[in-house]
């Protein structure tokens, strides 16, 4: 082949190449190009939170001895049901009854006292005070007469002066004692002053009183439960010596139980007592109501407790269970969008493409939260408005677009 005929076959490849080339690049040019859509739309808007917590009773209650003494008998033990009043364990009231006996004899005594105080002496006792009376009458008149005759011998001479002066004291004495007979017989005659009546009746009130503590102490030996439940921890041991105060059952009523959800304070204002909320324990659920809503935050978490309460009359779930709660809270509705619909690079402001006479239109938005692959915009579109929800990374601002049907209506 000759050189020219070579340079010609070049030259024409060359040109054909070049043809083709440019007729793809016209063609390319006035293709339209293929994009999904959808309506926009308004969602509901619905946040799930899930909470944990540790069940308890509804109500409890640390069981204590209110007297000391040797634990003699234990009748409960963890998990017996228990009602009002059952006794629960005692101590040996051997002490505490002799207490009581004593109580009631100082009782009887006193009680004796204010009688005889308060009905005056008795007629053998006023006949026993008015011989002493007469008796002391007779003393005192001998020792007057002796005086006398004492008193005609020592001016004569015949007696000394110190039998005088025993003359002298016998006759003060018998008078002394003359006047303590009249003062008593006329007491036991008159009988009791009101004052002396009032203190026989504060002395029997003290030991009626007195009486009544140490009944009261010797009740107290018996341990009895305070409410209807079940025992939930046990403290004390057989043989075991106690002073008052000492804990020796927790009883819990776990006919209802409690849990305590600590709910983020951003959260708490979807809370109202009295909704309803479902707990769930491993694959059982139980519907609770919300009876409380702590009015501090915990400083620490952040958290306000919400209580919740549910009914347990099977007794199913225990106490010290941990449950979840799942709270569902409603933000009214919002746009959401697939989050392939928006484009945004770096720092620049997020866009969509919405189609207006089969074209591409740039629009800017302002987006929320993501939630389920979709982004809330909050400003920038409107509903009905059709946005581009594939295809829209190979857009650019007026394409004219050829509008095929979405999947996600």
């Amino acid at each position: 082949m000759t050189y020219k005929k070579v340079c010609s076959i070049v030259l024409l490849t060359v040109m054909l190449t070049t043809l083709t080339a440019c007729g793809k690049s016209t063609n390319t040019s006035s293709e339209l190009k293929e994009v999904k859509v959808q309506k926009v739309k308004k969602e509901n808007v619905s946040n799930l939170s899930q909470l944990s917590g540790t069940l308890q009773p509804l109500q409890e209650a640390t069981v204590s001895f209110e007297v000391s003494g040797r634990i003699n008998s234990l009748n409960v033990q963890e998990g017996t049901t228990v009602n009002v009043d059952d006794i629960l364990a005692s101590v040996d009231s051997k002490d505490y009854e002799l207490q009581v006996q004593q109580a009631q004899a100082n009782v009887d005594k006193a009680q004796a006292v204010l009688s005889q105080t308060v009905k005056g002496a008795r007629a053998q006792q006023l006949a026993e005070a008015n011989l002493k009376l007469q008796q002391s009458e007779t003393d005192y008149n001998q020792a007057v007469t002796d005086f006398k005759r004492s008193e005609s011998l020592y001016k004569s001479g015949y007696i000394s002066q110190s039998d005088y002066e025993k003359s002298q004291n016998s006759l003060s004495s018998a008078e002394r004692n003359r006047d303590t007979v009249k003062q008593a017989y006329s007491l036991t005659a008159e009988g009791a002053t009101e004052e002396e009546k009032q203190q026989a009746n504060s002395a029997y009130a003290q030991t009626l009183s007195i009486k009544g503590q140490a009944e009261l102490a010797l009740s107290k030996t018996s341990l009895k439960s305070p409410i209807k439940g079940v025992i939930i921890s046990k403290y004390i041991y057989q043989g075991q010596l106690v002073s008052a105060g000492t804990a020796a059952y927790k009883i819990g009523d776990i006919d209802k139980l409690k849990v305590t959800l600590p709910v983020p304070d951003y959260e708490i204002s979807s809370w109202k007592t009295g909704d309803k909320v479902s707990l769930n324990l491993y694959n059982e659920s139980m519907d609770g109501q919300v009876t409380n809503i702590f009015s501090a935050t915990n400083e620490s978490t952040g958290s306000i407790n919400v209580e919740v309460t549910i009914d347990n009359a099977k007794h199913n779930w225990r106490p010290g269970q941990v449950v979840t709660c799942d709270h569902k809270t409603d933000n009214g509705d919002a746009i959401f969008v697939p989050k392939e619909a928006v484009i945004s690079s770096g720092s620049s402001t997020p866009y969509v493409f919405l189609l207006k006479d089969n074209k591409a239109v740039k629009t800017d938005v302002k987006i929320g939260e993501l939630k389920n692959n979709k982004l809330e915009i909050t400003s920038g579109i409107n509903e009905a408005e059709s946005i581009i929800i594939e295809g829209a990374d190979r857009l650019s601002n007026g394409d004219k677009v050829k509008a095929l049907e979405s999947d996600n209506k």
